[in-house]
């Protein structure tokens, strides 16, 4: 399938119908300057639509206040994108995302052929093989005994960055114009299409918010990706803070007490489902990552903390999952996996590198999001591989930390480290 963008929805006004989400923006944007009731501002703003373009103009491109346009909000779907652009869309903070899954769908032969390719037919080729090679091995792995989830979960670490996914997105205006700006900056010939063709299907309906557009040269300089260092562990902690930053806002909070009392009077109160207070975001860890693509593509959700990403290479090798190796496939499976990192390096393209294959992260996570990134990630139901980064970072923070990641584990473990951490027998 090729690229395809649709404009499933957007927001408007129930009271006062329009064809376009401006009038909302142009509408609260008059709160702070005009004392009528905001029903009759919203009113107003629709029955006059044009006048309300030329408001969020005005505001939001020549004056600068952007956040109006944040009362625009799109839902957009996205088809036929490669899992190499995926990459680059799902970079963006202030977006949500639903992808279709790897992990739980069997993946039919639909692949992106990237423009600019001196060899076509070598491509299709190669990526022809890593397709015959992921059905094989999904059969494989089911022969042996594997369940079906397991069989596709690993035998999707054959499958090339070339290969197409779709997605439902959901994001405000603003975001989505920094998006169009960014992403026409993009290396990749097919992310700056995606880009152009984000705003085809958004311009018509909220033009006066889609009008910084053309990139600048800043928006360039964010996509540029180092190579990566040789040497570097799977895991590697470069920085932690101990748990003296926590401590001085608790005693601030609860006044002079022990250190693991100031603790329990918040962990006490805590549930599996609540968030930390924001005083944790005052701890920080640093840590750079070597991880399969298939580890990159669930790490890159945590878009609240800091990721700056490598180019992948082949010379960092690939992740083989256990289920392989311990059902004999190993040697089947590095033989697909090193030919399409030969092709990948012959022809200059990270399109025909696999699931497998592997980058550098360095990641900054402040305690919050570390708290929330372990209940996701070390849990009993995590995929296997981004479970055992988790597992392997938490060990490391914790070190340094004690008390500030204290319960910092997967939901599955709740309930016994909640017990160990408050001294209470688990239920």
């Amino acid at each position: 399938m090729s690229l395809k963008v649709i404009l499933a929805g957007f927001n408007t006004d129930r009271e006062n119908p329009s064809s376009t989400p401006e009038t909302l923006s142009a509408a609260y944007a008059r709160i702070s300057r005009d004392p009528s009731p905001v029903n009759e501002l919203r009113r107003v703003s629709a029955r006059e639509v044009e006048t309300a373009r030329e408001s969020n103009r005005r505001i939001v491109f020549d004056y600068g206040h952007g956040s109006v346009a944040e009362h625009a909000v799109f839902n957009i779907d996205v088809l036929g994108v490669s899992r190499l652009a995926v990459e680059a869309l799902q970079s963006f903070r202030l977006a949500s995302f639903t992808e279709k899954s790897q992990r739980y769908i069997r993946i039919g032969e639909d692949w992106h052929l990237p423009t600019g390719i001196d060899d076509p037919k070598a491509f299709t080729s190669a990526v022809s093989e890593l397709f015959k090679a992921y059905n094989r091995l999904l059969k494989d792995l089911a022969g042996a005994g594997f369940e079906k989830g397991t069989a596709r979960e690993d035998a999707r670490y054959l499958l090339p960055l070339a290969a197409t996914s779709q997605m439902g997105m959901t994001v405000n205006a603003r975001e989505l114009e920094h998006m169009i700006r960014r992403l026409r900056a993009h290396p990749l010939a097919e992310v700056r299409a995606l880009a152009d063709a984000l705003f085809e299907v958004v311009e018509p309906v909220a033009p006066s918010l889609m009008l910084f557009t053309s990139p600048s040269a800043m928006d360039g300089f964010a996509h540029m990706q180092p190579a990566p260092l040789s040497g570097a562990e799977e895991v590697a902690l470069l920085h932690c803070d101990g748990d003296e930053r926590v401590v001085e806002w608790l005693e601030r909070v609860f006044g002079h007490h022990d250190r693991r009392r100031l603790f329990e009077m918040v962990y006490g109160n805590l549930d599996v489902h609540d968030a930390l207070p924001r005083a944790w975001e005052l701890f920080r860890a640093d840590f750079s990552l070597t991880l399969s693509a298939t580890a990159y593509a669930q790490l890159k959700r945590h878009r609240m903390c800091t990721q700056l990403v490598s180019a992948y290479d082949t010379g960092l090798g690939f992740t083989v999952p256990p289920s392989v190796r311990e059902a004999g496939f190993e040697g089947m499976f590095t033989d697909a996996v090193e030919s399409a990192g030969a092709a990948a390096d012959r022809l200059g393209t990270h399109y025909l590198l696999t699931n497998a294959h592997r980058r550098q992260v360095v990641v900054s996570m402040n305690g919050r999001e570390f708290h929330h990134f372990c209940r996701l990630r070390d849990d009993a139901h995590a995929q296997w591989d981004i479970r055992g980064l988790a597992g392997k970072m938490l060990a490391l923070a914790s070190g340094r930390a004690p008390q500030t990641l204290a319960l910092a584990c997967g939901k599955s473990r709740w309930s016994e480290v909640k017990a160990r951490v408050s001294g209470t027998p688990a239920p």
